[in-house]
């Protein structure tokens, strides 16, 4: 396949994907009450653009890289483009990991869709645990706005954002506990980086990885900055982690 015919084929799944959605029922996911108008023709046109976007910078990042496999955790709809354009463009493995839910299940289904009818195998979210993964497998991993992530970290959250106390704060949760998830989560996520891995994540959470970092015997360094994601707002990191050989 010519590198003209994968972009026709990753537009034309994209298109077709956004085109599936039923976005009233996504925006129920990150609205309360009418969530007929949130993702509105301009936050679907945000959503395509800022998408594009980094699709664009993690393939500069990629480049030349031999694993070809990339694990997105926590991705959802704003990701889409990445996601696509790693297979169908790179011609990359991606797996796609995230919590069971309403919006899982109504972008499995847009893509099911959208692959039976284009006749290419799309990747879909799945909710297998990361045990499903081969350690040190992945020369991609995506990590963004998940351990901030208000609903599932919300002490965490006002913590890393530095809101506690603050108006917008969420007041909720148990640092304690949401502390012991996360840095659980993070490990077993770092524990499937390939031993040159491009990690994409941001700063809040580069933050509270890096302690983890040195027992794991990871160095990490600073690549470039992504845009801002379509939908949080955080700006995406782009880093290099290398693994340092044990003495």
């Amino acid at each position: 396949m010519t590198s003209a015919d994968a972009l026709t084929r990753f537009g034309a799944a994209l298109t077709g994907v956004m085109n599936a959605l039923d976005w009233e029922q996504l925006g129920s996911v990150y609205c309360e009450g009418d969530a007929a108008e949130f993702f509105d023709a301009e936050r679907r046109q945000s959503l395509i653009d800022t998408g594009l976007e980094l699709a664009d910078g993690i393939a500069g990042q990629l480049y030349g890289r031999s694993t070809e496999r990339s694990l997105y955790v926590g991705a959802a709809v704003a990701e889409l483009a990445p996601i696509l354009a790693e297979r169908l463009v790179l011609g990359r493995e991606v797996t796609w990991l995230n919590l069971p839910g309403a919006e899982r299940d109504e972008l499995a289904r847009a893509l099911r869709e959208v692959s039976a009818q284009l006749g290419i195998d799309l990747p879909a979210p799945s909710v297998a645990p990361l045990e499903s993964v081969v350690p040190a497998s992945c020369d991609h991993v995506w990590l963004v706005s998940v351990l901030t992530d208000p609903d599932t970290f919300p002490a965490l959250h006002d913590e890393l954002y530095e809101r506690r106390g603050t108006e917008h704060a969420t007041g909720r949760g148990n640092l304690v506990d949401e502390r012991a998830r996360a840095t659980e989560l993070a490990q077993a996520v770092l524990a499937r980086a390939a031993r040159s891995c491009l990690l994409s994540t941001t700063e809040e959470e580069l933050d509270f990885m890096r302690p983890l970092l040195a027992p794991a015997r990871r160095r990490v360094r600073p690549l470039a900055e992504g845009p801002l994601t379509a939908l949080v707002g955080d700006r995406v990191l782009w880093l290099r982690l290398t693994q340092r050989d044990a003495r």
